[in-house]
């Protein structure tokens, strides 16, 4: 009897166990469905031979990734020799790029997918795939944070200057930044020196604008501004007690799903609204030597898992907090 006793025990002991190992393991398993691993990276891709204006729509030889590259001052817009036309910055949750010709505007791709993957993404990125889609039609706009200057009633981009250098100053897994250096950026025929630091950390969609003048400040009457592609006509402004943010939810991706793209700056800036017909844009009024802002995009096929105005709304209040 005591020996049955004994057994009995050892059994249920047993079947103790297991059942925590399983609990445990099934704990782990839910725990790396919805815990990625957080890294980010920066690329810039070209191809391994020197831009020809002539052969801008060819894929003439493999292309190459650069810590540092000058633009050629003919870089024409739509290009194949630039991957992406542009530096990428990209986390676990998003990616995004800019115009590395005189556009100099940004776009977002929505990512479906945690891990990184824009250095073995093909030119099919306007058809959603198993990784995600550049998710944003930019045109004219300022996209997404698009960095401008305001003068005299109209916006100007970071376009015209006599040298562009595109460099990688840090790409690890907690953060990657690219450093773009303009020598004589010139706007209606007044020219300064600027530097553009570009972040993107892990875990979150939020990128980060830095932009100051190099040994001085603005042209008199010149202003930093931003914004956001206007299509949609709504947008929401609101503020902390250290920051303003402006931000709106709807039909706008590229493919015509729902998207929500956000902005946001101290308030030290002075940040308004100015009118505009392409852009909801933002004038930095007190910001004569530099400026830093943040622009974030959420995606509803995207990993953030944010589907309605709602969630999107409590993300970016939430964000600031």
């Amino acid at each position: 009897m005591r020996n049955q006793v004994c057994t009995l025990f050892l059994i249920s002991l047993l079947c103790i166990f297991y059942s925590c190992k399983n609990t445990v393991n099934e704990q782990s398993a839910l725990i790396s469905k919805v815990s990625p691993i957080q890294h980010t990276q920066a690329l810039l891709m070209t191809q391994d031979l020197p831009y020809k204006a002539m052969d801008k729509n060819e894929i003439l030889g493999p292309y190459v990734k650069h810590q540092k590259i000058e633009i050629p001052v003919n870089l024409s817009p739509q290009n194949k020799w630039f991957m992406f036309e542009g530096p990428v910055l990209e986390n676990e949750l998003i990616a995004y790029r800019y115009y590395a010709d005189s556009r100099h505007r940004f776009d977002i791709y929505g990512k479906k997918v945690y891990d990184l993957v824009m250095d073995t993404v093909s030119w099919d990125y306007h058809n959603i795939m198993n990784w995600g889609t550049d998710i944003l039609k930019v045109g004219n706009s300022l996209g997404l944070g698009s960095p401008a200057i305001w003068y005299k009633d109209s916006i100007y981009t970071l376009s015209d200057c006599d040298r562009k250098v595109i460099e990688i100053i840090e790409s690890n897994k907690a953060k990657s930044t690219i450093r773009t250096t303009f020598t004589n950026l010139t706007i209606e025929g007044r020219s300064f020196d600027l530097i553009q630091d570009w972040s993107l950390s892990s875990g979150s969609p939020w990128s980060e604008i830095h932009l100051r003048v190099v040994n001085g400040e603005l042209p008199k009457g010149f202003k930093f501004a931003t914004g956001i592609v206007k299509h949609l006509s709504e947008i929401i402004e609101g503020q902390t007690s250290e920051n303003f943010y402006a931000y709106n939810w709807g039909v706008q991706s590229f493919h015509n799903e729902k998207m929500g793209m956000g902005i946001t700056a101290s308030l030290d800036y002075e940040p308004q609204a100015v009118d505009d017909s392409l852009s909801h844009v933002y004038v930095f009024s007190n910001a004569r030597k530099e400026v830093t802002y943040k622009f974030a995009s959420v995606w509803e096929q995207d990993k953030n898992a944010i589907k309605e105005a709602d969630h999107f709304k409590s993300f970016i209040e939430t964000s600031l907090q």
